[in-house]
């Protein structure tokens, strides 16, 4: 191998100007095999040497490791990478933005139905179901949770909690309506609350999906039962009490099967009822009752406790339950007697035309019964038994009491009785029993007219002329006079906007027209929610010609007018005017035809909250004389 001088020369002569080669040595190639060895190693000094054909080389040039020829695979792998991160990226921002085949956001559940309703009608509601998505969904159902007192609206009339109605599938873009039917029990300014669920599967998926809907909410705008409870609230430990159910029907058609059902305090022992109770000693059942009906349930029982200890007895009324008929099912009204223990003294009990109910309400103008009933409870004789009445009110004056036995005395207000002028009150053994009455009379027609009787008992413990006389036993009792309303009604001919049409009399085969009149007028107190309702008879036509105060709606199939009058102020009347006419026929020959029929009205009593009603006769054709007509003028000629 040439040393290093060597080869710079051999460059510097390459490379320099004017350089003159010869001819180069030309070396043939050769068939020879050679044996190259896998393994070399290269140095500055150590050669490199076959078996056959020894070289040596040398320089002074660093050779550089050699690299792997593997790089191909590290830019797959970083490919791959990328790849798989745009397709993550793609695939993620098509879900996100909605291109995903199924979501609960796509399928719609909606529930229609009224919000007010009265306790024991129909229920009509309608579940709409929408799939908006791309792909249908399968084996759909329909879960419907009821509040208690839900009752299926069927013949069965099975009580419900929750009900599964299957829907199946539902198709891409497809909308399903469920109606359901059922009867809701409650009582009057409940609240009660429907809710809805839709489940159902995706093809290709075992899972279950759920998509829920706003509840319906509902009132019971009103029971068709009102239970009344009348007791007395003060009583003796160990005394004998009376308590009067009076369950009154506001629907409007008969109500069956009605349970009441009470619930007692340790206190108090049912001794007796009338009715007998059907289960055990706290169901009654009412077989059936009419519209505004009344079912009167009288209890007996003994309260007993400490002093100032206070007792309930809870009343529910309502439909059975199917599965038990002696359970209430649903509430429809409730009730309660409260009792309040006090020392026992002289029992005194005050009956204003024989209720005990404080208030009573009583009619206006009225003269009423006040009975006084005292009974000594204690262990002990009383002496020289004093009863002093004490009347309130607007509705009394000086002379508005009226007794045989009493004196009323002007001076101090009081009506009273003594041992004087009631021989019996001198001496009164334990459980003797003495009674007075006497009459009230209203003084005179007023606005929010009522009164009270405050009745007190004195006596004295032993009998000693110089004992003192104590108060021994006193109560109270109150009474309001209830409003009046009237209706009134009359024919007229043609009324302001309305045309008089047709001959008078009215002739057969002709038409003729008239003019009717409604009024509804208020008495001493002030009413709300006047209501008047008559009906057109069948030969009578509605002209839908009306004006006056309030609305006036009309039903072409039962011909049933109804007036809703609204409030009335004290001693104030509203009115309203309606066109018809009528086409005699041969039958109605020499009479006369009936315009409207009987006219009912009701309304309410603000200050007593009593249920006023009133009615007037049938409006004929015959006009008033005071008009100018002659008489007979209503009846039907040829």
């Amino acid at each position: 191998m040439k040393s290093k001088e060597e080869l710079n020369e051999m460059r510097r002569r390459l490379y320099a100007r004017g350089s003159q080669f010869g001819k180069s040595e030309r070396h043939e190639l050769t068939n020879n095999e050679i044996d190259v060895s896998r393994n070399w190693t290269t140095s500055n000094s150590t050669p490199a040497t076959t078996e056959k054909d020894s070289f040596t080389i040398q320089s002074d040039i660093e050779v550089p490791p050699v690299k792997s020829k593997r790089k191909y695979r590290a830019v797959i792998f970083l490919g791959s990478l990328f790849l798989f991160a745009v397709v993550a990226i793609i695939s993620s921002l098509y879900l996100y933005y909605g291109g995903n085949q199924i979501s609960s956001d796509n399928i719609q559940v909606s529930v229609s139905g009224p919000n007010y309703i009265g306790g024991g009608e129909l229920l009509a509601m309608q579940v709409t179901v929408s799939n908006q998505n791309s792909v249908p969904i399968e084996s759909a159902t329909l879960i419907v949770k009821y509040p208690p007192g839900t009752r299926s609206a069927d013949a069965d009339a099975k009580t419900l909690y929750e009900e599964r109605i299957p829907i199946g599938q539902i198709a891409v873009g497809e909308v399903k309506k469920v109606p359901i039917n059922v009867t809701v029990f409650g009582e009057e300014n409940d609240n009660k609350q429907i809710e809805t669920i839709v489940e159902y599967r995706v093809d290709g998926s075992n899972g279950m999906f759920y998509k829920d809907a706003t509840p319906l909410a509902l009132r019971i705008s009103s029971s068709p039962l009102v239970l009344r409870v009348e007791n007395i609230e003060k009583v003796s430990s160990g005394q004998l009490v009376d308590v009067t159910l009076t369950a009154v029907s506001n629907a409007p058609s008969a109500l069956r099967d009605i349970l009441i059902s009470a619930s007692y305090p340790n206190g108090f022992k049912l001794e007796s009822s009338n009715p007998e109770p059907v289960f055990g000693d706290n169901v009654w059942q009412i077989d059936e009752i009419l519209p505004e009906e009344k079912a009167v349930i009288t209890l007996k029982g003994i309260v007993s406790g400490l002093t100032d200890e206070t007792f309930r007895i809870n009343f529910a009324a309502g439909p059975s339950d199917p599965d038990n008929r002696y359970i209430v099912a649903a509430n429809l009204a409730e009730g309660r007697a409260d009792f309040e223990i006090e020392r026992p003294f002289i029992d005194v009990g005050v009956t204003i035309d024989d209720s005990v109910v404080s208030p009573v309400i009583l009619t206006e103008g009225e003269t009423t019964n006040v009975k006084v009933d005292i009974e000594n409870t204690l262990d002990e004789t009383v002496y020289d038994m004093t009863v002093e009445v004490v009347p309130g009110g607007n509705a009394l004056s000086e002379s508005s009491i009226t007794s045989n036995s009493g004196f009323y005395d002007s001076n101090t207000g009081t009506v009273r009785w003594e041992v004087s002028n009631n021989p019996s009150f001198g001496t009164v053994l334990p459980g003797d029993t003495r009674s007075l009455s006497f009459l009230v009379k209203q003084s005179e027609v007023k606005t929010t007219s009522s009164f009270d009787l405050v009745v007190n008992v004195y006596a004295r413990r032993v009998n000693e002329t110089n004992a003192q006389e104590t108060l021994i036993g006193t109560t109270r009792a109150e009474a309001k006079y209830t409003s009046t309303i009237s209706i009134g009604s009359q024919v007229g001919r043609g009324l302001s906007g309305f045309s008089a049409v047709g001959p008078i009399p009215p002739r057969v085969g002709e038409t003729t027209s008239y003019s009717l009149t409604l009024v509804a007028e208020a008495g001493a107190n002030e009413v709300t929610n006047a209501v008047v309702e008559a009906s057109l008879p069948v030969h009578v036509n509605w002209l839908d010609k009306y004006q006056g105060e309030g609305t006036l709606s009309y039903n072409p199939v039962s011909k049933l007018l109804v007036w809703q009058v609204g409030d009335i102020e004290i001693g104030k009347r509203k009115s309203i005017n309606i066109q018809v006419d009528i086409t005699p026929s041969v039958s109605q020959l020499s009479d006369l035809p009936i315009l409207l029929n009987t006219q009912r009205i009701r309304a309410k009593d603000r200050f007593t909250g009593a249920l006023l009603q009133d009615s007037a006769p049938a409006v004929t054709t015959e006009l008033s004389t005071e008009m100018g007509f002659a008489e007979d003028n209503g009846r039907v000629t040829e």
